[in-house]
């Protein structure tokens, strides 16, 4: 009978190792992957706004069709909240960007 063995393994590291954040991209790439983000963020936003549209159909009892999601009108405060929201999903998105944006800002001073 062979005598049973177990090994402990020991979970990885879930951060980079070093001060600084590992870079993947060449400086001429970093506008194109900005450009591909805003685009996304843009078509999310989109869809997101659609969603919206068909639940507040269905809220006023109506089926969520597609004539029926052209011909709904937005209310001024569900613009105010899709408005937030989209401010919202920006700052969750961009933070890194404005985080160490704004660290750069306070080495400066």
């Amino acid at each position: 009978m062979q005598a049973e063995t177990t090994t402990r393994f020991q979970p990885r590291r879930r951060t980079a190792k070093g001060q600084a954040r590992p870079r993947y991209l060449q400086p001429d790439d970093i506008d194109k992957v900005m450009l591909m983000l805003v685009n996304l963020l843009s078509e999310v936003s989109a869809l997101r706004d659609r969603l919206d549209t068909a639940e507040a159909v269905v809220e006023l009892g109506g089926q969520p069709t597609s004539a029926a999601i052209e011909a709904y009108e937005l209310t001024p405060e569900r613009h105010l909240a899709r408005e937030s929201n989209r401010q919202a999903m920006l700052a969750r998105v961009l933070r890194p960007i404005t985080e160490e944006r704004d660290a750069t800002a306070g080495d400066e001073a």
